[in-house]
């Protein structure tokens, strides 16, 4: 507090101010005191910072205790330990880790002495915190009420355990600390049980991510927390690093503490920026953040990029740790400080020669961090090579990566280990990625294991091989792919692989990206655009896997990435692609719906229709409709269509909605979509089938919320074409269109690359409502913040010959 702070307060006194008075003085000093901790703070002393602002805020409360003393018992208040009061420190107060804006946890407790009155001498004290602007939580109980508070609550008894006395009663506080070792010893089994179970649930909940939360992220604060709360239950000790060189490797909480370190500079820092409790490392900060942390700009990687790479680290030091020593703890670990370190070497053997399916407990990461050696000789790549041999090799990759050695493992990822990914389309840092996908490929299911098992053993040794080092090249400034592709040429070479494999392997990873960007933003069903594809590859062996890596690559970026519609994209272009090769010759469209009609004529649901539902089904216009869909699909959408009167529909609401509808009358398809327009439209056909209807299946991102009921209401309406939506009009330039009127035969192409904006797909759609454009298909794919969309328009309109007015009223609100 200010050297003058104390002559003023008792000045306050002297005049016999009212509390208000006395508060107002109070918060101008927290003011005063908080302007002052961007000065205070030191990145590179981050616990001193936050024992200071501790020792800060007990000087507060213990002011107010004091001024309440005088103010309740004048001239005659007694001394502090005459009076059966003391005051504990509790969460992150008590550990002296609270940052600037934590919630102030604080128990009162007290004895209840007839004639001292106490309880309004407490609330004095209290709303005295709260009128100077402190957000204090509070627990107040006399002495003979603790045990049955902490019995009664898990969270109760964790406060009280790691609680921490500052003013009061020093006296009094001998009672109190031996009602709470009562408490410490009870129940210990259910306590550490309770406490591992919420300790497994918040992890589940929060995995390490892009904008990582510091408190509660597995590996975050709230692990060290578990940590030490089931270390004080168990052994009573103050602190985890009392348990250092006996209970806690003294190499292991060396590495826990800097992990530590790095965590409680950045919430400190997320604290000051924000000027408000924040525990989210959220984009919007982290330049701010690594700025006022001293990180700077290099000529590869951005402040904010070291910044998190550094975060990301510590969260996995944590949560490797604390897993292992929880359950050393639980399971009654409790004796010997001897930490034997093996070799790297007879390790990584260990691994290599385990049985197939063998599970690695923590203890295994733990020993290979603490393992001597820094580095696999040449002597072992064979032995490495191997892995890849194993269709369980995931594990092996994964227990490397938990005990932060990947890059032992498999070089070519120094440079991407805990690197994280800003494109908005990667929900986890590139090495988490890659042993993802690589988990992915040993793990594949039905028809994919199918195709995977068909490659010859090299050939799958190759496919998990690239898997996990599909995006080594990233980080740098040089294309990724390319990158990539050289850093995996070396170390192929080295494990063995033979030369025709290294090159297949490196082509790979030069067109990992490929198919997917095709099947998401070009037309698919254009002989044109399947031979340049195919081409690309060369062989159907190659066209597989990289099919097979393209699925296991897009399921391990984020959720809602590789969805039932993706997935259907990509086997089509795939099954085409083979298709393409085995021909090698351009197919043209009529015959290849020529195909697909003799395939269906051959099937026997089809043979089991009405001749004249088989002779309306063959009449369908759209070539693209039968090469799209499989002949048990084409079957359903005719029963369908037949026994429509108006409009049916179809719908699902998880995991994301998707909508089916068959018009018989006009459909206001543009309404529709500016309706559902927060459920984020993801892909969409539009087919002409006969006797006058059209079908639309609409594919969405995000789950519909409602019920089904008022799905049905929102379909019968869109029968109504007066209905119009209001929606902010999308911005969109001309540079940002492209239509070809030459796509096929049958239909023009038009492709839209801009910013992703809500009804951006409905604004389209009512100015081809509004135009006569028949939208034969539409694909709409949002990556990295852009919309790549995607419309094959029927040629039988007019859209060719006002292609011009089209762009013109599409475009006319950009400048």
């Amino acid at each position: 507090m200010r050297p003058d702070f104390a002559e003023k307060l008792e000045k306050l006194i002297e005049q016999n101010a009212e509390d208000f008075a006395v508060s107002q003085l109070f918060k101008e000093e927290r003011a005063a005191y908080y302007e002052t901790l961007a000065e205070r703070f030191s990145p590179s002393h981050p616990r001193a910072f936050l024992t200071q602002h501790a020792r800060a805020t007990e000087e507060f409360v213990a002011a107010f205790y004091r001024f309440a003393l005088r103010g309740h018992f004048g001239d005659y208040a007694p001394s502090l330990s005459a009076l059966p009061i003391a005051f504990i420190a509790l969460g992150s107060f008590g550990r002296e880790q609270c940052a600037p804006y934590s919630d102030l946890d604080l128990m009162i407790v007290y004895k209840e002495i007839a004639g001292y009155n106490l309880k309004p001498l407490i609330e004095r004290v209290l709303y005295l915190a709260w009128d100077s602007g402190f957000h204090l939580g509070h627990r107040a109980h006399e002495l003979n009420e603790l045990e049955t508070a902490a019995g009664g609550d898990i969270t109760i008894k964790t406060a009280m355990l790691e609680g921490r006395f500052f003013c009061g009663s020093r006296l009094f506080q001998i009672e109190i600390d031996a009602r709470l070792n009562r408490i410490r010893l009870s129940d210990q089994s259910e306590y550490v049980a309770q406490k591992l179970a919420e300790y497994n649930s918040r992890r589940a909940n929060n995995p390490i991510a892009m904008e990582p939360n510091i408190k509660e992220s597995a590996g975050g604060l709230r692990d060290a927390d578990a940590l030490f709360w089931i270390a004080r239950a168990l052994y009573g000790v103050s602190s985890l690093k009392d348990l250092a060189g006996t209970l806690i490797d003294e190499e292991d909480n060396r590495e826990f503490q800097q992990a530590l370190e790095s965590l409680y500079r950045v919430r400190v820092a997320l604290h000051l920026l924000a000027k408000k409790k924040s525990d989210l490392l959220l984009f919007q900060y982290q330049r701010e953040a690594a700025i006022l942390l001293g990180y700077e700009d290099t000529k590869t990687r951005k402040a904010e990029r070291l910044l998190l790479q550094r975060v990301l680290g510590a969260l996995k030091t944590i949560s490797r740790c604390s897993a292992y020593y929880l359950a050393k703890f639980a399971s009654g670990g409790a004796s010997g400080a001897s930490f034997k370190r093996e070799r790297l070497k007879d390790l990584t053997a260990r691994a290599i020669n385990a049985p197939i399916g063998a599970d690695y407990d923590i203890s295994f990461p733990m020993a290979l961090r603490r393992a001597e050696g820094k580095r696999l000789g040449s002597s072992m790549r064979r032995m490495i090579r191997a892995i890849f041999d194993r269709p369980d090799c995931y594990k092996i990759v994964a227990v490397f990566d938990l005990a932060s050695r990947l890059e032992t493992l498999l070089p070519p990822l120094k440079g991407v280990i805990n690197l994280a990914q800003f494109d908005g389309y990667h929900a986890r840092p590139v090495d988490e990625h890659s042993v993802l996908t690589l988990q992915n490929m040993c793990l594949l299911e039905g028809d994919l294991k199918e195709l995977f098992d068909a490659l010859s053993a090299d050939e799958q040794a190759l496919l998990r091989l690239t898997a996990v080092l599909h995006d080594c090249g990233k980080g740098g400034a040089r294309d990724h792919s390319e990158a990539g592709a050289l850093r995996f040429r070396g170390f192929a070479k080295a494990l063995g692989f033979r030369a025709d494999l290294t090159e297949r392997g490196m082509l790979l990873i030069r067109t990992h990206v490929l198919m997917s960007v095709v099947a998401r933003s070009r037309d698919i069903y254009s002989d044109r655009v399947v031979f340049a594809f195919a081409s690309r590859l060369g062989s159907k062996s190659l066209v597989t896997m990289l099919y097979l890596l393209t699925i296991c690559d897009m399921s391990a970026v984020a959720p809602n990435v590789y969805t039932p519609f993706a997935a259907e994209l990509l086997r089509d272009l795939y099954f085409r692609a083979i298709d393409a090769l085995d021909k090698n010759d351009q197919i043209d469209e009529a015959a290849a719906r020529a195909r697909k009609e003799k395939q269906l004529a051959a099937f026997k649901d089809f043979a089991a229709l009405a001749p004249s539902l088989r002779r309306r089904t063959l009449a369908i216009d759209s070539s693209l409709f039968f090469l799209k869909y499989k002949p048990s699909e084409i079957v359903e959408f005719a029963k369908r269509a037949a026994a429509t009167d108006r409009v049916s529909f179809t719908a699902s609401g998880s995991p994301a909605l998707t909508l089916e509808a068959i018009s018989k009358a006009p459909f206001n398809l543009g309404w529709l979509l500016g309706r559902l327009s927060r459920f984020d439209l993801g892909a969409m056909d539009i087919f002409k089938l006969f006797d006058g209807a059209k079908m639309f299946r609409m594919f969405f991102r995000k789950p519909y919320d409602q019920s089904i009921g008022e799905l049905a209401e929102l379909v019968e309406n869109a029968l109504d074409m007066s209905r119009a939506m209001k929606y902010v009009r999308p911005i969109i330039v001309k540079k940002e269109i492209e239509i070809d009127c030459d796509h096929s035969p049958t239909y023009a192409r038009m492709s839209l690359d801009a910013p992703d904006q809500q009804g951006l797909m409905a604004f389209i759609i009512d100015v081809f409502d509004r135009r006569g454009v028949d939208v034969a298909a539409a694909k709409i794919a949002t990556i990295k913040r852009r919309a790549n969309n995607l419309f094959l328009i029927e040629k039988t309109g007019r859209f060719c010959a006002d292609r011009k007015e089209i762009v013109v009223e599409l475009t006319k609100s950009a400048t």
